[in-house]
């Protein structure tokens, strides 16, 4: 059939020239008689651009061509070239490997390109070198004792750039077939393996020696790889060809083809092995295509497990509880996660201050900060810092259905805390459309200690500059039922907010489902900072210092924290809790030495009484968390009415603060604290202070067990209570009492992070493989059976007496294959699918702390391997009992594979073409 100006592009044509032909680029003139191409661009009379399966661009006649006949094109399933749809050829792939294991494509790539890549290859020769001997199999297949090979990622970039456009083109065949494969086969591609290069039949002279043999790590790394391949991708550029084998692994017949230059192969590896026989010296680019890798998550345990070191008892509260099921935070530091806010407080040492931007007010006018005299009297700051957060200036309005025009006159403070807010509910499980539509009989509390707005505010609105529609319109616009107000006491606001919220909840009377309780503070007009440098509160170094001698006032901060608090009984184990609100209590100073002087005796009275309400001793209270605003005279009131409180004790109290990390936010302050107290219960660890260097002399510590902390600290026990207090500037105090069990770090006697200390150590062990000849398929491990790790599998897991330890669990495990991305919103409403249940046996021997556990994985119902001969005994704490156990654990594919991920020690690309480093020999890089 002839071709003419209808013919789409793509088509594959046969050229019927009977003149010698010269290439668009070339010189010389070839006979192109009998060539198949594919039609690039049709001129209609004016000729053909086709480009030939052997690469090269010709102009053609449409009478020098006609249609290519289905049976004319042997030796190849599809045909891949600059104008086929590479979709549809993907939609293909899938059904031609369902019914025979492989596909061939030709890849036309253009004969200049493919030299110029040879051109790269040779001159980078020194770069090629043999693999391990007991890795040939696995990535060359059988008969490839003298191949080299080398890893893209490893040449220089520069030369390399020719092959990049080869990776980019792999990295496509993944994005395009991954679906149809999961919807064929079941099994889901997640990454991929970075081209690798070879070059088979160099001349005898040539081939180098093997690299040394893999060490039992890097032979980890390698069985893990090929536990996970699923697809292998061969592209043959020549300029050699040869007969490729593909060796089915069950009763099925071989396949042998002729292999041409710009051929590719795909098949599935669990189907076939392969061999390929060169003709000549040939570039193979290579890669394979893994399955998701597996995660252990743990399902449920059975038994005992504990240590021959245990720790203090710790009471839990009584009574009605209140829980903290979600929590959220924008504070200085770039705290803009709860998460991170712990990890700024207790772990970066940060300090959240910055010179106060432009953006907010001109610090040339309004500040002289060299002389705090003539500031004054000035009527000007003399403080040009601040605890400071980014972005109060954008706002999500489309999230919350907000006009513009109705945001541009909105307090930035009602924004910050609609966001914050959201999180908080969000952590905690709420759904935001669902809310909307069903409504939800929640609280919402807010504590301020005012607003800057109205100074500043170019288009103010009758809902914008009010401080009361900071909590109002949240209500509003998430469709919340129950009580909404803010609270102004100043600075212990939020505490107060807490409490009242507390209060509200715990009402027989209409009760709510929970609670919404938040603080906030932004600095946005000068006129606040001037009138408390007129009082000389702040201090002229622009600092908190906490109980340091340096202490001349405070430093101010802004940010944004909230809570949200339901009711319900602690359970440890529940991952949907994050702590409990133990008690709280709040008080006035009454007639003091000045309105807004501290009272000992009634911060005495406040403590107590929060004590009280938890049925508490003083000695029960871990971490004291303090106002401490860094002023001369409030700190030393604030540690002696804590001390004469505090009095008696087994252990010192510890004492920290936020203050000097965030800066005083001021109405905000209570709550970032109460979270931060929150997070302390969580990881059983008290977070040091900052910038304290030398003990304010005014505060009288002698004699009582308390630590100023200069640095982090674990507490003595897996459940703590931390209570935090906030003293408003009017009189009004507030304190709230934190419970909570270590759920994040393998310190203490909670067990679930014991079975995750002790699952960390089966991850970090290294196994004894013995690599008993080429295939590494009969190789005998004691460590993860990659394998054989397949739904349905069973093994089995014990856990035996080690030093340092008591402990024998049995593991019980299941096989999870997840088809499903599950991230966010997904992960919980899509559930989990195909799911395979399997028993995983595994025996632990000389359990050491610190140190990596000796391993076993075998098969159940297989006879269990003779032990290895006790060691000798080791000086070792005595072991007072032995616990037993059993646990129910399960795998699931991860997107980013968790910890088992990281024992694939290969390097690895993801869908999206970017690598991830790591060597085929199982070395990171």
């Amino acid at each position: 059939m002839d071709v003419d100006a209808g013919t789409p592009l793509g088509t594959l044509v046969l050229l019927t020239a009977k003149e010698k032909l010269t290439p668009i680029g070339e010189e010389e003139a070839f006979d192109f008689n009998g060539t198949q191409a594919q039609l690039v661009e049709n001129g209609g009379e004016l000729g053909m651009l086709v480009l030939s399966f052997s690469g090269y661009f010709l102009q053609v006649p449409s009478t020098a061509c006609r249609l290519l006949a289905a049976d004319e094109l042997q030796g190849y399933d599809l045909v891949l070239g600059p104008t086929s749809s590479a979709e549809g050829l993907a939609k293909q792939m899938p059904d031609l490997l369902l019914e025979k294991g492989y596909v061939t494509t030709h890849m036309m790539l253009p004969a200049r390109t493919r030299a110029g890549i040879l051109a790269t290859v040779k001159q980078l020769n020194d770069y090629f070198v043999r693999l391990p001997t007991e890795f040939e199999l696995g990535y060359l297949g059988r008969g490839s004792s003298r191949d080299r090979v080398a890893m893209l990622e490893s040449l220089e970039s520069a030369a390399a750039s020719s092959l990049l456009a080869q990776e980019q083109s792999v990295a496509e065949h993944l994005r395009l077939t991954r679906l149809g494969l999961l919807e064929t086969f079941g099994f889901r591609l997640s990454s991929r393996t970075t081209l690798l290069l070879r070059l088979s039949g160099g001349a005898a002279s040539e081939e180098p020696e093997p690299a040394e043999p893999p060490s039992a790590a890097e032979a980890e790394a390698f069985l893990a790889l090929m536990g996970r391949k699923r697809l292998c991708l061969l592209r043959f550029l020549g300029p050699g060809g040869g007969t490729l084998r593909l060796i089915p692994r069950k009763d099925e017949a071989e396949v042998t083809m002729d292999v041409c230059i710009n051929m590719q192969v795909v098949f599935l590896t669990q189907q076939y092995d392969y061999q390929f026989d060169s003709e000549g010296e040939c570039l193979v680019l290579q890669s394979f295509f893994l399955e998701e890798p597996l995660q252990l998550v743990f399902q449920k345990a059975e038994g005992r497990f504990s240590s021959a070191l245990t720790t203090p008892v710790t009471k839990t509260p009584k009574g009605q509880q209140v829980l903290v099921k979600g929590m959220a935070s924008r504070d200085p530091c770039e705290a803009d996660l709860h998460e991170k806010l712990w990890a700024a407080v207790r772990h970066g040492g940060c300090d959240g201050f910055l010179e106060i931007p432009k953006t907010r007010f001109d610090i040339d006018q309004y500040v002289d900060y060299e002389d705090q005299q003539r500031a004054m009297s000035s009527f000007k700051s003399y403080c040009r810092h601040q605890g400071h957060i980014e972005g109060i200036e954008i706002f999500d309005a489309s999230f919350f259905n907000i006009m513009e025009q109705e945001v541009r006159g909105m307090d930035p403070e009602q924004r910050i805390f609609m966001e914050t807010g959201w999180m908080a509910l969000a952590d905690a499980g709420y759904k935001r459309e669902q809310v909307r539509i069903d409504s939800a009989h929640l609280g919402v509390f807010v504590g301020i200690s005012g607003s800057d707005w109205r100074d500043v505010c170019r288009a103010p609105s009758a809902n914008g500059v009010p401080e009361t529609f900071i909590a109002n319109r949240f209500s509003y616009v998430i469709n919340l039922k129950g009580p909404s107000f803010i609270v102004n006491t100043a600075c212990s606001a939020s505490l107060v907010a807490l409490h009242n919220a507390k209060t509200h909840l715990l009402m027989p009377q209409d009760p709510l489902d929970g609670c919404l309780v938040a603080g906030i503070s932004l600095n946005v007009s000068p006129g606040t900072w001037i009138g408390n440098c007129a009082g000389a509160m702040l201090s002229f170094r622009g600092r908190c210092f906490s109980f340091n001698a340096t202490a001349d006032g405070y430093g101010r901060g802004e940010g944004c924290a909230a809570a949200v608090i339901e009711r319900g009984k602690y359970n440890r184990d529940d991952d949907t809790t994050c702590g409990s609100l133990a008690a709280s209590h709040t008080n006035s100073d009454g007639r003091s030495a000045s309105l807004t002087a501290p009272n000992g005796p009634a911060q005495q009275r406040l403590l107590r009484a929060v004590l009280g309400e938890a049925r508490l001793q003083s000695t029960q209270l871990d971490i004291y968390e303090a106002h401490g605003t860094g002023t001369s005279l409030g700190d030393p009131i604030e540690i002696s009415a804590v001390r004469k409180v505090l009095t008696q004790r087994e252990h010192p109290v510890m004492v920290s603060c936020s203050k000097p990390n965030l800066g005083h936010l001021e109405g905000g302050a209570g709550m970032s604290a109460f979270c931060k107290c929150v997070l302390a219960c969580m990881h059983a660890e008290a977070a040091g202070n900052q910038h304290l260097r030398v003990q304010n002399p005014n505060m009288d510590i002698e004699g009582w067990p308390a630590f100023l902390l200069q640095e982090a600290a674990p507490l003595k026990s897996d459940g703590s209570y931390v209570g935090v207090s906030g003293f408003g500037y009017g009189g009004t105090n507030s304190h709230a009492l934190a419970f909570g069990h270590n759920v994040v770090t393998s310190r203490g006697d909670n067990k679930k992070r014991s079975e995750q200390a002790m699952l960390q150590q089966v991850r970090l062990a290294t196994p004894e493989i013995n690599m008993v000849g080429e295939n590494y398929e009969d190789w005998q491990t004691s460590g993860l059976p990659h394998l054989s790790m397949k739904p349905g599998a069973s093994f089995e897991v014990e856990v035996m007496q080690g030093r340092g330890w008591a402990l024998l669990a049995r593991w019980m495990v299941d096989v999870f294959r997840n088809p499903l991305a599950r991230s966010g919103a997904d992960q919980a409403e899509r559930g989990q699918r195909n799911v395979h249940h399997g028993i995983l046996q595994q025996y632990f021997t000389h359990w050491k702390r610190n140190a990596a556990a000796d391993v076993t994985w075998f098969k159940a119902g297989v006879a269990k391997p003779p032990a290895p001969p006790a060691p000798a005994p080791l000086p070792a704490a005595p072991v007072e009992e032995l616990s037993r156990g059993k646990l129910t654990i399960r795998y699931v594919p991860g997107r980013d594979g968790g910890e088992l991920e990281r024992l694939v020690s290969h390097l690895e690309a993801s869908s999206d073409g970017e690598a991830r480093n790591f060597s085929p020999l199982g070395q990171d890089h």
